[in-house]
C-alpha cells in the first residue's frame, strides 16, 4: 500500500500534536500546585486574622485606645503597688487628664465584678443590673455614661494614680475618668485559649515579628509584651490536605490524558488508514486491484522523462479482450468480472517487477514495459499474453474461451509524451483488430484512411448517440403485384459534423465492439416508433442485434416503447438474423413467444446465408422470411440460384409465412419474383432509403393516385 509524502507529513503532524497534550497536562498540574499554594496561604492568613479578631474582641482591646499594661503572671492589684508601676500610673493619669473625656471610649472586659457606692459605704451594685445608671447619676460623673460600661462587664477605677481598687469610693463632686483594666494571668489565658479554641495562648516579650502574635500597647515605654499562640491551621497543613487531593487529581488527569492520548492515537491510525485506503482506491481499479489509468499515465510520464538518461526504450502494450461483451451477455456480469480479474492476474504473472500493468476501463488493459532493447522483447511478451488469454476460463463449472488483441508503441520512436504514445498504441490496436483479432500489431506511422475513419468512429460514436447526431432513413417494401408500399425498413445513418455521412457498416461493428450496440439499438427503436406514429396502418421494420435481443428486459422495453408512442399491435416488425438464435435457442424461443404475445411481428433476415435456416423456420415462430440479396445477384448467372429462390418462396408460402426479397434492382428480377409468388419486394428498383418526409410524399402520392387510377405509383429513387 503506497502512502504519498503528504500523508506522511500529516501523520507526523498528528503524532506531534500529542506533545501539546502532555505540555497542557503539565501546565494544568503546575497551575493546580500554584493555586493550591496560594489557597493555603490565603487560608492561613484568613485563620490568623480570624484568631486575632476573636482575641481582640474577647479581651476588649482596641489597639488605638488600650491604656493599660498587663503582666504574664501578676494581677492588677499587685502590679500598681510597686514604685515602678506607680510612676507608670501617674503618667497614665497625666495622659488622660490632658484629653477630653469625650475622646475616650470605655475599655471593658468580659469579666464579672462590682462597683462601690458613694460615702465609702460597702453598698455594692452588680454591673449587670439596671441601677448602674443610678450610680452614675448619683456620682455626677459626666464623663461616664451607659456606653462606657458594658452590661455584664467589670469596671475598675484608677484614683490619684495610687492604686487600683476592686471596690472604689466615688467622691461626690469630683469628676473621675473610668479606666477599665483587665488582669490576665495564666489561668485567664488558659480559659481564653479554651473558649476561643486558640491553642497554647501565652505571653512572650518581643514577639511582634511572629505572625501568630498580638502586641499589647504599652504607654509606659517598657518592653512590650505580646500574646502568642499556635496557629489552628498552617499553610503546611492546608497544603498537606491539598496534596492528597492533588495526588488523586493528578491520577485523574493522568488517566484522562492517557484516555485522550489513546483516542487521538486511534483516531490518527483510523485517519491514516482511511487516507491510505482512499489513496489506494483513487489510484487502483476496485475490481481487479490493478493500478488505474492515472497511475499508468504517471508511470509512463516518469519513464519518458528519464529516457535521456538511459540507453534503453520503453514500450506500451494496449490489450483489448475479444468478444468480452458476449461473456457478459451470455453468463452475466459476475462472470465477466471474474474474467477481468483472472485475466489481470495472468498478465501480471508474466511481467517483470519493473513492468506495470493497469486496467484502463471495461475490457481494456495496458502494460508498461521498461528497459526495452529490441522490439522483439516486446513482441515476444505480446504473444505470451495472447497465449495466456487463450487458455480457458472457468465460469461456474463451465469453460469459456476469449482472445486478446494487442497494440504496441515505443518511446521515443513513436513519441515523447503520454498522449502521443497512447494514441500510437491505440492505433496499432485497431489495426490488429481489423486484421482478425487475437493478434498484436506495432504502430506504423502510415495509416490508411479507413483505419483513421474507424478510429474516429470508435472515439466519437458514444457522443454522437448522446448528442442525437444519428438519423433514420426508410426503405419501402412494396406489394409484388400492385407496387404499393406495404411496410418500411428503418436504417440508421450518422451525419458527422465534419466527415459527413458515415457508413453503417463502419459504426455498427464499432458499436458492437465498444458495447454501444444496446444504446444504439434502443435509440433506433424509439425513433422508428416515433416516426411510425405519423403513418397509420403502415408496418415498420427494425433490425435487432443479437446482443440487444439477449438483454433480460428486452421484451419489456419493446412493449413500453410501443405504449409510449401509441403503436398498434402488428405494426412493429423486428428483423432477426440467425446470430440471434445461435447462442441460446431456448432463451430466444421464449423471448419470441413473448414478443408475439404483444403483437410484434418477427422476420428472419438474410435467409439462406446461414447453415440452419430451415431448422429455424421449423422451430421458431416467424411471420416473415427475407431472401438475402446475394441470391438475386447470382440468379441471372446460374439457374441454380433461381431454383433456390423459387423453392424458398414456395416453402414460405407452404409454412404460412410472408416472403420478402431484398436487393431487387432490375425489372427482370421483379417479374421473376412476382411470377414465383413472392409477396413483397425491396430494393433500389422501387426506392433507395429515403427520409421521413420522402415517405410522407410517397404515401400521399399513393392515396391521390388511388383516387384517380389503379396504375402502380412511381416511387422516388433518390437516396437519403
Amino acid at each position: 500500500m503506497r502512502i504519498v509524502p503528504g500523508q506522511v507529513k500529516r501523520a507526523q503532524g498528528t503524532s506531534l500534536s500529542i506533545v501539546p497534550i502532555f505540555l497542557l497536562v503539565l501546565c494544568v498540574m503546575g497551575s493546580m500546585a500554584l493555586v493550591a499554594n496560594r489557597a493555603a496561604m490565603r487560608q492561613e492568613a484568613f485563620e490568623l486574622d480570624r484568631e486575632k479578631r476573636q482575641l481582640v474582641q474577647s479581651l476588649g482591646f482596641e489597639a488605638e485606645n488600650l491604656l493599660a499594661s498587663v503582666s504574664r503572671d501578676e494581677g492588677l492589684g499587685e502590679l500598681f503597688q510597686s514604685q515602678r508601676n506607680k510612676d507608670q500610673s501617674e503618667r497614665l493619669l497625666g495622659a488622660l487628664n490632658r484629653r477630653q473625656a469625650s475622646d475616650y471610649a470605655a475599655l471593658v472586659s468580659k469579666m464579672d465584678g462590682q462597683i462601690a457606692a458613694e460615702s465609702g459605704e460597702s453598698e455594692t451594685f452588680n454591673a449587670r443590673s439596671s441601677n448602674i445608671r443610678q450610680l452614675i447619676e448619683t456620682s455626677r460623673m459626666r464623663g461616664l455614661d451607659a456606653s462606657m460600661i458594658g452590661i455584664g462587664r467589670e469596671a475598675r477605677v484608677l484614683q490619684d494614680g495610687q492604686s487600683v481598687l476592686t471596690l472604689a469610693t466615688l467622691p461626690i463632686g469630683r469628676t473621675m475618668i473610668l479606666v477599665v483594666i483587665r488582669p490576665l494571668g495564666s489561668a485567664g489565658l488558659r480559659r481564653l485559649s479554651t473558649m476561643l479554641a486558640i491553642p497554647n495562648l501565652r505571653f512572650m516579650p518581643g514577639a511582634s515579628d511572629i505572625k501568630t502574635s498580638y502586641a499589647i500597647p504599652n504607654l509606659g515605654g517598657q518592653e512590650q509584651l505580646s500574646l502568642v499562640w499556635n496557629p489552628s491551621r498552617t499553610a503546611a497543613e492546608t497544603l498537606a490536605d491539598l496534596a492528597v487531593f492533588g495526588f488523586f487529581a493528578s491520577i485523574a488527569i493522568a488517566i484522562i490524558a492517557l484516555f485522550l492520548f489513546n483516542r487521538m492515537r486511534a483516531s490518527t491510525e483510523a485517519i491514516l488508514k482511511r487516507e491510505a485506503k482512499a489513496s489506494h482506491e483513487a489510484r487502483h481499479d476496485p475490481l481487479s486491484g490493478l493500478p488505474n489509468r492515472a497511475v499508468f499515465c504517471d508511470a509512463l510520464a516518469e519513464n519518458i522523462e528519464d529516457l535521456p538518461n538511459r540507453d534503453t526504450n520503453i514500450a506500451v502494450l494496449l490489450l483489448d479482450l475479444d468478444k468480452f461483451k458476449d461473456v457478459n451477455d451470455t453468463y452475466g456480469h459476475a462472470a465477466g468480472d471474474k474474467v477481468i480479474v483472472d485475466f489481470g492476474n495472468r498478465v501480471r504473472a508474466l511481467l517483470r517487477q519493473t513492468d506495470v500493468i493497469a486496467r484502463l476501463g471495461g475490457d481494456e488493459f495496458a502494460v508498461l514495459q521498461r528497459s526495452v532493447r529490441t522490439h522483439m522483447e516486446t513482441t515476444r511478451l505480446a504473444q505470451t499474453i495472447i497465449d495466456a488469454a487463450s487458455a480457458p476460463f472457468m465460469l461456474d463449472g463451465a469453460t469459456m474461451r476469449i482472445g486478446v488483441t494487442v497494440g504496441i508503441s515505443f518511446a521515443p520512436d513513436d513519441g515523447m509524451d503520454v498522449a502521443t504514445i497512447l494514441r500510437a498504441a491505440d492505433t496499432a490496436l485497431y489495426r490488429a483488430k481489423n486484421e482478425g483479432r487475437n493478434r498484436f500489431a506495432l504502430y506504423e506511422h502510415r495509416m490508411t484512411e479507413a483505419e483513421r475513419m474507424r478510429k474516429l468512429v470508435d472515439d466519437e460514436l458514444r457522443g454522437a448517440i448522446e448528442r442525437d447526431e444519428l438519423t433514420l432513413v426508410y426503405q419501402p417494401q412494396v406489394h409484388s403485384d400492385s407496387g404499393r408500399i406495404a411496410s418500411v425498413e428503418a436504417l440508421v445513418r450518422w451525419r458527422h459534423p465534419t466527415h459527413g455521412i458515415i457508413s453503417p457498416a463502419t459504426f455498427i461493428s464499432a458499436a458492437e465492439e465498444r458495447g454501444l450496440i444496446v444504446p444504439l439499438g434502443d435509440w433506433v427503436m424509439k425513433r422508428a416508433c416515433y416516426d411510425a406514429a405519423r403513418w397509420p396502418g403502415l408496418r415498420v421494420g427494425v433490425n435487432v442485434s443479437a446482443i440487444q435481443f439477449r438483454q433480460a428486459n428486452f421484451v419489456q422495453n419493446v412493449a413500453q416503447v410501443m405504449k409510449d408512442y401509441g403503436i398498434e399491435p402488428g405494426r412493429l416488425e423486428l428483423e432477426l438474423t440467425e446470430g440471434v438464435l445461435v447462442e441460446d435457442a431456448d432463451q430466444a424461443e421464449a423471448a419470441m413467444m413473448d414478443l408475439r404475445s404483444i403483437g410484434v411481428k418477427l422476420a428472419l433476415d438474410d435467409f439462406g446465408t446461414g447453415y440452419s435456416s430451415l431448422i429455424y423456420l421449423r422451430r421458431f415462430a416467424f411471420d416473415k422470411i427475407k431472401i438475402d440479396k446475394s441470391f438475386l445477384d447470382s440468379m441471372e448467372a446460374t439457374g441454380e440460384s433461381a431454383i433456390l429462390v423459387h423453392s424458398v418462396v414456395h416453402l414460405g408460402r407452404a409454412l404460412g409465412l410472408e416472403v420478402t426479397a431484398e436487393g431487387v434492382e432490375t425489372e427482370e428480377q421483379r417479374r421473376f419474383l412476382q411470377a414465383v409468388g413472392c409477396h413483397f419486394l425491396q430494393g433500389y428498383l422501387f426506392s433507395k432509403p429515403v427520409s421521413v418526409e420522402a415517405i410522407d410524399e410517397m404515401l400521399k402520392a399513393e392515396r391521390e393516385q388511388a383516387k384517380g387510377s389503379t396504375l402502380p405509383p412511381a416511387s422516388p429513387k433518390t437516396a437519403a
